[in-house]
Parts: structure tokens; sequence; C-alpha cells
């Protein structure tokens, strides 16, 4: 996956077999990025991220949910951070659109997310702890999704007919601790538009609008996993642009 604008960012997504459990399907992912500030000309943040979900689907009224857990250890140009993170939501997420009819007008439920982050910061040069940063309660909402027209659009895997589905996102990081002071941050709106593919039955696409400026966010490549990692095991690559 690979996107444009202010914070160009190249990452790569591995999802091992899904395993069905009593509580639902459970599945390991891997993450891999390079994010940058366009602004400062400088060297990427990477992460690698190790994440376990488990999805429940939606049952007797209850809407689907999500639950989980990562590790996350991602390094820039001073400094390092390692720590975990937690999600906890409930709604409709962007890969469950697989299997429903997306029909025209159609309103799509919208989703919410409770998550945790637990940092511990190092310093490059000389690997000392230089402080915490922590983030206990980080909120994600979106809102009812309205689903438009189908039409054939051009992605990085050649033309497909492709499914907008427009919402809004916002984001609050919430209260955050950073080496011993409390730091409040400003919630984030941004306008969303996803080209659900159902050929390759992913988003393909991302439109992201936030304050007048519009992000591009494509998958790049979507393959199967060598052999032995199993046979729903996906590899995809994205940009945003």
């Amino acid at each position: 996956m690979e996107a444009d604008g202010t914070m160009p960012l190249s990452r790569r997504t591995i999802l091992k077999p899904p395993l069905a459990t009593e509580a639902g399907c459970q599945a390991d992912i891997e993450i891999h990025s390079k994010t940058a500030l366009a602004a400062l000309m400088g060297p990427p943040v990477i992460t690698e991220q190790q994440q376990r979900v488990l999805l429940r689907p939606a049952s007797n009224g209850s809407p689907a949910s999500i639950s989980g857990h990562a590790t996350v250890n991602a390094w820039g140009r001073y400094a390092r951070l390692y720590g975990t993170t937690t999600i906890d939501g409930i709604g409709l997420l962007d890969y469950q659109y697989r299997g429903l009819p997306l029909r025209e007008g159609d309103v799509l439920p919208g989703e919410t997310v409770d998550a945790s982050a637990s940092f511990t910061i190092f310093s490059r040069d000389s690997g000392e702890e230089v402080g915490k940063l922590v983030a206990p309660h980080a909120t994600v909402s979106v809102t009812s999704r309205s689903v438009g027209k189908r039409r054939f659009i051009r992605t990085a895997l050649g033309p497909s007919e492709c499914v907008p589905i427009k919402y809004v996102r916002m984001t609050s990081l919430g209260p955050m601790v950073i080496a011993g002071e409390q730091i409040v941050t400003k919630p984030t709106r941004m306008h969303v538009t996803d080209w659900y593919c159902p050929a390759e039955a992913i988003v393909m696409r991302q439109d992201v609008s936030e304050e007048g400026k519009v992000q591009h966010i494509e998958t790049t490549v979507v393959e199967p996993l060598p052999e032995g990692g199993g046979p729903d095991a996906l590899a995809g690559d994205g940009v945003d642009s």
C-alpha cells in the first residue's frame, strides 16, 4: 500500500491464515511500514508491528466487533519506540465489506474503536531509555457509510469495477503522557471514500480529505504467500500518494 501527500507512506501487510475459534475468527497480521513528513525531507520512520485480532460476526442483534493487541517496534533518526497497543471496537470494519450486496443507496452502519498504547522511548545513539509515551484512551469513530454507484476505476492492478463507500472518520488520541508531561491533542476529522473492488475482495484505493488536503492511498500488490504460508495467507503492498 502506498500513499502520497504531506505524509508519504509505504506499507506491506501480511495476513496469516485465519483460525476459527469459539469466540470468533482469529487472525495474525504483520505490518511493515515506512512513513515520512514530506516537508522535513528526512529519513522515514520505520515500523514493524505484530498484531493478533479477533473478529466476532454480528449475531442475535449484536453488531460485529473486533478486539486485538499488538507489539510495535518503530525507529526514526533520533529515537526508537517499543511497546504495545490494544483495540476494542464495535461495528463494520472496512475489510468486512466482503459478501455484502453493496447496492447504490445502501447505508452501512458505522463503527467505534477504543484503543490504548504504551511505549518506551530509547535514544538511537546510546540505546538508553529516555522516557515513556502513554495514550490510555484513544478513539476512532466512523459515521454511517453511504454506498455509491459502481464504476470502473484505474487501480495499481489494472482497471476494476469498484464500489465507492463514503463516510466521515473522527480520531482522538485523548490525553497523552510523554516523558512525564501530559499533552492534550486535537481530534481530527477526515472525509473518506473506500473504493471496494469485489473481484479483489479488498479496498483497492482510499481517498482521504482533511482540511482541504486530499491524500490517495492505493493497494499496489496483492499476492498469496509462498507455499507453507497457508491457502488463505495474503501479502499486500500499498502506497499513500
